[in-house]
Protein backbone atom coordinates (compact mmCIF):
# COMPACT_ATOMS: atom_id res chain seq x y z
CA UNK A 1 0.00 0.00 0.00
CA UNK A 2 2.84 2.89 0.74
CA UNK A 3 4.46 1.87 -2.43
CA UNK A 4 1.65 2.59 -4.37
CA UNK A 5 0.51 5.54 -2.19
CA UNK A 6 4.39 6.84 -3.00
CA UNK A 7 4.07 5.88 -6.58
CA UNK A 8 1.15 8.30 -7.18
CA UNK A 9 2.47 11.19 -5.62
CA UNK A 10 5.83 11.06 -7.20
CA UNK A 11 3.62 10.53 -10.90
CA UNK A 12 1.76 13.55 -9.50
CA UNK A 13 4.56 15.47 -8.49
CA UNK A 14 5.90 14.80 -12.18
CA UNK A 15 3.05 15.92 -13.88
CA UNK A 16 2.87 19.19 -12.36
CA UNK A 17 6.30 19.89 -13.07
CA UNK A 18 5.87 19.04 -16.78
CA UNK A 19 2.75 20.91 -17.01
CA UNK A 20 4.39 24.18 -15.25
CA UNK A 21 7.72 23.80 -17.79
CA UNK A 22 8.10 27.25 -20.13
CA UNK A 23 7.03 26.57 -23.68
CA UNK A 24 9.48 28.89 -25.64
CA UNK A 25 9.36 29.20 -28.94
CA UNK A 26 12.64 30.36 -30.75
CA UNK A 27 12.57 34.02 -32.43
CA UNK A 28 13.87 33.16 -36.22
CA UNK A 29 13.62 36.09 -37.87
CA UNK A 30 14.25 39.91 -37.53
CA UNK A 31 11.17 40.70 -37.90
CA UNK A 32 9.56 37.96 -34.94
CA UNK A 33 12.43 39.85 -33.01
CA UNK A 34 11.52 43.13 -33.92
CA UNK A 35 8.24 42.66 -32.90
CA UNK A 36 8.50 40.69 -29.37
CA UNK A 37 11.53 42.26 -28.32
CA UNK A 38 13.11 45.37 -30.05
CA UNK A 39 12.55 48.38 -27.50
CA UNK A 40 11.19 46.48 -24.23
CA UNK A 41 13.20 46.23 -21.53
CA UNK A 42 14.92 42.54 -20.93
CA UNK A 43 15.44 42.15 -17.33
CA UNK A 44 18.02 39.70 -15.63
CA UNK A 45 17.82 37.99 -12.18
CA UNK A 46 19.86 40.51 -10.99
CA UNK A 47 17.97 43.28 -11.90
CA UNK A 48 20.35 44.68 -15.04
CA UNK A 49 18.20 45.94 -17.91
CA UNK A 50 18.80 45.56 -21.66
CA UNK A 51 17.15 47.38 -24.11
CA UNK A 52 17.90 46.42 -28.08
CA UNK A 53 16.46 49.49 -29.53
CA UNK A 54 14.79 49.05 -33.51
CA UNK A 55 17.75 51.52 -34.14
CA UNK A 56 20.03 48.87 -33.58
CA UNK A 57 21.54 49.98 -30.50
CA UNK A 58 21.82 48.38 -27.43
CA UNK A 59 21.13 50.91 -24.27
CA UNK A 60 21.40 48.63 -20.55
CA UNK A 61 21.40 49.79 -16.48
CA UNK A 62 23.31 47.17 -14.69
CA UNK A 63 23.02 47.64 -10.98
CA UNK A 64 27.01 47.30 -10.62
CA UNK A 65 27.16 50.84 -12.01
CA UNK A 66 29.10 49.45 -15.43
CA UNK A 67 28.25 51.39 -18.49
CA UNK A 68 27.34 49.01 -21.27
CA UNK A 69 26.72 50.29 -24.91
CA UNK A 70 26.50 48.51 -28.21
CA UNK A 71 24.93 47.52 -31.53
CA UNK A 72 23.08 44.52 -32.45
CA UNK A 73 21.88 43.37 -36.22
CA UNK A 74 20.13 40.00 -37.14
CA UNK A 75 22.30 37.72 -39.02
CA UNK A 76 20.44 34.52 -40.80
CA UNK A 77 18.97 32.71 -37.52
CA UNK A 78 20.88 34.53 -34.81
CA UNK A 79 20.84 38.05 -32.94
CA UNK A 80 23.95 39.17 -33.38
CA UNK A 81 25.75 41.82 -30.56
CA UNK A 82 28.10 44.12 -30.00
CA UNK A 83 29.54 45.46 -27.08
CA UNK A 84 31.52 47.81 -24.53
CA UNK A 85 31.28 46.74 -20.86
CA UNK A 86 33.06 50.27 -19.31
CA UNK A 87 35.44 50.88 -22.09
CA UNK A 88 36.07 46.82 -22.76
CA UNK A 89 35.07 45.64 -26.01
CA UNK A 90 33.20 42.05 -25.61
CA UNK A 91 33.44 41.61 -29.68
CA UNK A 92 30.40 40.19 -31.78
CA UNK A 93 28.50 37.29 -29.82
CA UNK A 94 25.48 35.98 -32.22
CA UNK A 95 23.13 34.31 -29.85
CA UNK A 96 19.37 32.50 -29.54
CA UNK A 97 16.55 34.19 -28.06
CA UNK A 98 13.14 32.10 -27.28
CA UNK A 99 10.15 34.24 -26.03
CA UNK A 100 7.26 32.67 -23.94
CA UNK A 101 4.82 35.13 -23.02
CA UNK A 102 6.62 37.90 -20.71
CA UNK A 103 10.08 35.36 -20.34
CA UNK A 104 12.81 35.68 -22.95
CA UNK A 105 15.56 33.16 -23.11
CA UNK A 106 18.94 34.33 -24.50
CA UNK A 107 21.89 31.41 -25.16
CA UNK A 108 25.13 32.83 -26.42
CA UNK A 109 27.43 31.30 -28.78
CA UNK A 110 24.89 30.51 -31.32
CA UNK A 111 22.87 28.79 -28.76
CA UNK A 112 25.90 26.71 -27.39
CA UNK A 113 26.79 29.17 -24.42
CA UNK A 114 25.51 30.00 -21.30
CA UNK A 115 22.08 31.13 -20.93
CA UNK A 116 20.06 33.73 -19.77
CA UNK A 117 16.62 34.01 -18.80
CA UNK A 118 15.12 37.86 -18.60
CA UNK A 119 11.78 39.24 -17.75
CA UNK A 120 10.11 41.55 -20.37
CA UNK A 121 8.56 44.44 -20.14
Amino acid sequence: MTRSISFIVIATGLAIAGAAQADYKRVKTADQFNAQLAGKKLIDEQGNVFVANPDGTISAKLVNGKKFSGSWAWNKRFWCRNGVLDGKALGTDCQVFEVDGNSARMTREKGKGSTTVYRIE
